[in-house]
Order: structure tokens, then sequence, then C-alpha cells
């Protein structure tokens, strides 16, 4: 069958805002979608959540039904019925799902870890508007194993790390003749919503039928916008609640920890074991129906789950995401700035060199505004240097408020105070959504200080302007930031710093919807150009990425690069000094990647280019063997093969690692991860082992070692850099 370009008759993003000069209405809502209607029925007698829907009450309430595609056909009804019905009592919020399919042995169940990869099975995916404000959401996504991942959405916009947030609710699936069946309970003292008699919600239902790589919503929001589910303000409405039980709510979380430490050194060292047992205390409190304090003390982390090696080839710092629990609810309320690049906030600056006291988090509604509040203390420290790294008062204050739809405005401030010195950042950002997910954004932020931090002391002042115009075909995007060299968040993270950057971007997304084997095809053209402050040429950066979607769910990617960078200044990488002058380098990379949902998938690339003058060549490769639903194998291997033309200048890099998740129930399961470079040349492992013993409250049972390989430039450095093993168990009170 002949393949058909399917563009929806979107008028461009700059026709929206010709027609708002005009003084025609720019931020009106998706009629379709907002004028809908969920409603909640109170029952008596709440429901067993065991995925069988035999309560009477549940035949009484009428589904909903409508649920159409949005892949791989825009607008059209399901392939396959989906009902959604919702019922409440005075504590809890309940939700019965019946996903009927003409080919239950086609359903995809493979994830029993809590927050594993749920979106590689059959899901749904529910989104509440609580505060029926139109930016922010919760998400509550469940499998046909009744496995539970949830989410928060923050105006209109998530990263991966919202996906890190754990609620406490109930949720159980299973597999019918007809399809599968999903019911779950909410308690209302998991979400905050608005201090009303009869509070009214956003919702919004995504189910995504994997076999078919098929998607589908209640309402409906079209490919004009660029992801559904963050489209909070296209949301249904649910009605119908009231007499929800309010009151302060607390609830208490004590943890112990034991285990003990062995940090590597030379042999016949003295002090490099270290007994560990500890109690700590995390508490949450509903300071109004609105408002929730989270305090903590003496927190440990020991249960996080290790970062991944990377290697760094870039004269610049790395990037690695905040994984600890107590940071990362309500997470998105505190970002501002260019994420991974520019961020005056980034959690992983506190608690990581010094250990955290205490302190607490002020998170909620307060009237019109959006209230973020941190305040933290940290103990002094030594470095890994041997120096004495200074603890003290880590704060931040956000607000964000939404005075016209669509529409966000904010401020920050952050604070570091210790001995050695202090540091302040204020600063202010605008965020204008419109016309499906086109947007102008921009922030400007000014730090002051005495050096305490990562930089020398004074005053500096950065932002960041960008626009995007998009419609369900085209995007064009446009922007310019600029970080003087003196900048210093001490609680953020600045990737590049004395320079001006002007980018732009022009992308196509055709859809083939009538095709039997081509779903869509993403084209970008990317470019920047880096300047100092002084106006001197620093870097410019051209990209063209393109990635064709077929209907397996495979992908096949291209990359074609132009890169030049200008150094007054030698730089170095993996120590390898570069010299002063002009560097232009061009390069290609081929990617794919297979369905990940499949029993077996693989994915993998190769690239070779011009490298500082001299040549790169990349080869990564990886695999991943779903068993069952007990046991998922995975791993990944890339050797980068460098030749510059300065001294020792061929070399390579390898970086190794694999993953094995393992699960007993969806109560007790244990992930495993295991990596190898030889830059560091040593085999890292953490092993993680979590029974959830009651809904949330854990015993975690974790093992970290790095091991050294090679010849030792010192025969009596131990190959045993670390030896850890720990035991920590948490249990959730509420009150």
């Amino acid at each position: 069958m002949t393949a058909r370009l399917r563009c929806r008759p979107c008028a461009p993003a700059f026709v929206a805002l010709a027609l708002s000069a005009a003084g025609l209405p720019l931020f009106a809502l998706n009629g379709s979608a907002a004028a809908q209607t969920v409603r909640a029925v109170r029952t008596d007698r709440p429901p067993t959540i065991d995925g069988i829907l035999d309560e009477p009450f549940w035949q009484t309430i009428e589904p909903v039904s409508d649920f159409r595609q949005r892949v791989p056909v825009d607008g059209a009804p399901s392939s396959e019925r989906t009902e959604l019905r919702v019922a409440f009592d005075d504590d809890k919020l309940y939700f019965a799902i019946v996903a009927f399919d003409s080919d239950p042995t086609g359903i995809r169940r493979s994830i029993l870890h809590r927050e594993g990869r749920i979106d590689q099975d059959d899901n749904i995916r529910i989104g509440l508007d609580t505060y029926h404000d139109r930016r922010n959401a919760y998400i509550f996504e469940i499998n046909p194993l009744g496995t539970q991942g949830d989410a928060l959405i923050t105006d209109e916009d998530m990263t991966l790390a919202d996906w890190n947030w754990e609620g406490v609710y109930e949720s159980e699936g299973r597999i019918t003749e007809d399809g599968w069946v999903v019911e779950a309970a909410v308690p209302f003292t998991t979400i905050r919503f608005a201090d009303s008699a009869s509070p009214t919600m956003g919702i919004l239902m995504e189910r995504t039928i994997r076999r078919k790589n098929e998607m589908v919503y209640f309402p409906h929001i079209g490919q004009e916008f660029s992801r559904a589910l963050t489209q909070v303000s296209q949301y249904a409405t649910l009605t119908g609640l009231e007499g929800l039980r309010r009151g302060r709510y607390m609830e208490a979380k004590p943890f112990a920890i034991a285990g003990r430490s062995v940090a590597g050194g030379t042999e016949g060292s003295d002090g490099n074991t270290e007994t560990l047992n500890d109690l700590g205390l995390d508490l949450k409190y509903s300071v109004t129906s609105n408002l929730t304090l989270d305090a903590t003390l003496n927190p440990d982390f020991a249960q996080v789950e290790a970062d991944n090696v990377q290697i760094n080839l870039t004269r610049f710092g790395l990037f690695f995401p905040e994984k600890r629990e107590f940071f990362l609810e309500r997470a998105g309320l505190f970002d501002f700035g260019d994420t991974e690049a520019t961020q005056i906030f980034f959690s992983r600056r506190i608690g990581i060199a010094n250990d955290i006291v205490g302190g607490g988090r002020l998170t909620g509604q307060a009237g019109p505004l959006s209230v973020g509040a941190l305040s933290l203390f940290t103990d002094d420290a030594t470095g890994t240097d041997g120096r004495m790294v200074a603890g003290g008062l880590n704060s931040v204050l956000r607000l964000r408020a939404d005075p016209f739809p669509r529409t966000t405005v904010g401020g920050i401030l952050t604070s570091l105070e210790t001995d050695d010195g202090s540091n302040r950042v204020v600063g202010g950002d605008l965020a204008i959504r419109f016309a499906g997910s086109s947007f102008v954004r921009g922030w400007v932020a000014r730090s002051s200080g005495d050096g305490v931090g990562t930089r020398g002391g004074g005053e500096a002042t950065a932002g960041t302007l960008e626009a995007d115009l998009r419609n369900s075909l085209l995007s064009v995007g446009a922007g310019f930031n600029q970080v003087p060299e003196n900048f210093n968040p001490a609680l953020g993270f600045v990737r590049r710093r004395d320079m001006r950057r002007a980018s732009g971007s022009l992308a196509a997304f055709p859809r083939f919807e009538q095709s039997r084997w081509a779903r869509q095809l993403l084209t970008v053209v990317h470019g920047e150009r880096i300047t100092g402050l002084d106006g001197e040429p620093q870097s410019t950066f051209l990209l063209s990425r393109n990635m064709l979607t077929f209907e397996s769910g495979n992908r096949a990617m291209v990359f074609l690069t132009r890169r030049s960078e200008t150094l007054d200044a030698p730089a170095h990488i993996q120590g390898r000094q570069i010299p002063v002058g002009n560097h232009v380098f061009r390069g290609v990379q081929l990617r794919f990647n297979t369905n990940d949902s499949r029993e077996f998938s693989a994915r993998g690339g190769l690239g070779a280019g011009e490298f500082w003058n001299g040549s790169g060549r990349e080869l990564s490769i990886g695999g991943m063997w779903k068993t069952g639903p007990y046991l998922t194998i995975s791993g990944d291997y890339t050797r980068n093969d460098i030749n510059l033309p300065v001294e020792d200048g061929d070399f390579a890099t390898q970086l190794f690692g694999i993953t094995i998740l393992g699960a007993v129930s969806r109560s007790l399961f244990a992930n495993a991860l295991v990596q190898y470079d030889d830059v560091s040349n040593m085999v890292q492992a953490n092993v993680r082992i979590n029974w959830i013993h009651t809904p949330g409250s854990d015993l975690f049972v974790v093992f970290d070692t790095g091991y050294l390989t090679g010849d030792l430039l010192d025969p009596r450095t131990e190959r045993w850099q670390r030896r850890t093993g720990v035991v920590k168990v948490t249990y959730l009170k509420a009150f």
C-alpha cells in the first residue's frame, strides 16, 4: 500500500501570534477536550482491590468509552474498546478500567518492579489535575500485572526524573478472556487538592496497546500537541466529588540502618573500615489542605541506585541525575534555568560531599501561588583530596503563579551559608504556552557571594530567552543565552561559562498513517554559535538528526554533525593536551533500536569522523532479554577509538555494563548493575534487594563494591577500593 502523508489542518504557530495581536483569543482551551466530563460516583462500601469488578456499584456506573487514537492514526477510534469508571468514598478515589482485547494472548506483561519500565508493557496511565489549575498533575501508571509507576507534571512539563516520585496507593491487574482489568485506589492523603466542599479536578486516561504500538486517550489530544500526557490544560473535567474527609494529616517514616563499609587504600593502612549503624526519621505534615511540610532528621540514602558510569570525552563537566527520594517529590517545582546546562538549583549539590544533618521542605499551593521552600543543614566533611569541605545551611525558595491560562511567572532565591563564606542567587522566569505546544520562555538570574562554591566571588547575571513555534507537522525555534565567567550558583549546575550562545532549529515530523511499514519521520536541523562575552568566537555546532520509526516499533537514526572549537588556552581530553587554535571536525553516526517490548531487543550504533584535528570512531551495541516477569537481563558495550595529533594521542576507551532485574513478586524484587571501564580500570557492582513489606515501607539490602583491575602504579594499593554491605528498614505510619 502506498504511504500517505498526513498533515492536519492546523495553522502555523506564527498565525496564532498574529491572531493574538489582532485581539483574538490565543489561549482558548481545546473545547472538545476541556468540555468533556467524567463523573465520580460515591460508594458506601469500598471495593476490594483485586482486579475483579464484582462489587455491584461498579455495574451501576456508566463507563467512559470514547477513547481515540493519537498514534498511529490521530483521532481514529481505538481498535480495542476501553472502559473507565470512577468512584470515591470519604478516604479514597477508586478507578476501574476494563481494557478489552481481541487477542488476550498478545497482551505484553513483563514488569514486576515498582517504578520499572512499565511503558515496555501494555499499560494505562491516569492523569489527575487535582487543583484543576490546568498546569500540574499526578500520573499513576499500571500494567496488566498491577505493577505501579507514578510521576508528577509541573507546568505542563516533565522529565525522566519526575518518574522517580513514589506515591502510596493500591492497584491490581488481571488478565481475562476478554482482555485485562485494573482496579486501583488512591488515598486522598497521597494527593493534594483544593480546599473546597466539592472539588473539581482534571482527568486524562492513556492506554497503550503495545503489540500494535497504539496509544489511545480520553479525552483525545491531537498531534498539534507534542506530548499528550503533559498537556494538563486539555484534560477533561472530573466532577461529583463531595464530602471528602479533611483535617491535618501526618505520616512518620523512621528508618534504621546497619552495615559495614571498607574503603580502599594501601596495605597496612588503618581507619578504612567503618561500621554503619544509625537511626533517622522522615516526617510529612499537612500544614493546610494545600501545603505539605516534609522534615528529615539524619537522612541516609544507602538504598539509592548507583549512577551509570560515564566516560568524559569533552572538556566540560558531566551531569548525573538526582535519585534520592527526599528531593524527588515536586522536584519540577524547583526547576529553574536550562536543564543539564545552567540550573540555578541542582539538588545533588546538597548531601553528596557533606552529610545532611536535617532540615525541611514546604511545597504546595498558597492561594494563586505554587510554593517550594527547602532548607537543609549539612555537616563538615573531609574531601577526597584530604581538605575540609565546610558544611552549612542550604536554602531554596521557589514561587510560581499562573496569571493567565498556560502562562507561568515565577522567581527563585538560593542561599548557601558556611563558615567559609556565603553565596546567593536571585532570579525570575516566564513561560507562555500557546497554539498547541508552541512556547516562549525566558529566565534571568544574578549570583553574588564571597567565593564559596565552585567559582570566585563577585556578582554576575546569566539568562536565557527562547521560543518554539509548532504545529502538527513543523516546528521552528530560536534561542539566546548568556553565562558570564564568574556566574556562580553554588547550589546549581553550570556546564559552560563565559559564553553567549545563539541557536536555531527547524524540524519536520510527517506521519505515514496509511503505511504498512513506516510510522513517522523526524528530521531536525539545529545550529548554534557560541562566543565569549568579549565577542571572540569559541564554538559552532551544526546537527542534522533524522529518525524513522517503523510500524514494528523499531527505529533507525542518522546523525550528521559539524563542530568547530576555538581554543585560546590548551584544553585536555582524558589527560591529553589539545593545543591552542581553531579545530573543525565533522562526523556521522548511525544508530538503531528494536522494539523493547519484545522478548529479545537490541540497540547499537556506529560513528566516525574528525576529532580535534585527529579522528574518532565509536561502536556501541546492546541488547535485552526478557525471560518473563521474573527475570530480565540487559547489557551494553561502548568503545571509542581516538587518534589525536599529540603525544600519546592514540588511545581507546571501553565501557561495559550489565543489568539484571529479578522479581519474586510486586513486593519483592532486586536489581544488579555491574560496570567496567578501562579509564578507571575498575569493576563496579551494585546489588539492591527491595522488599515492600507494607505500602510505603521497605526493607533494603544493598551491596556496593569497586575492584581495580590491571597493573597498579603502587603495588601496595589494595584492589578492593570499596566494599559496602547495608541493611535498611523503613516503616510508614500515618496519623
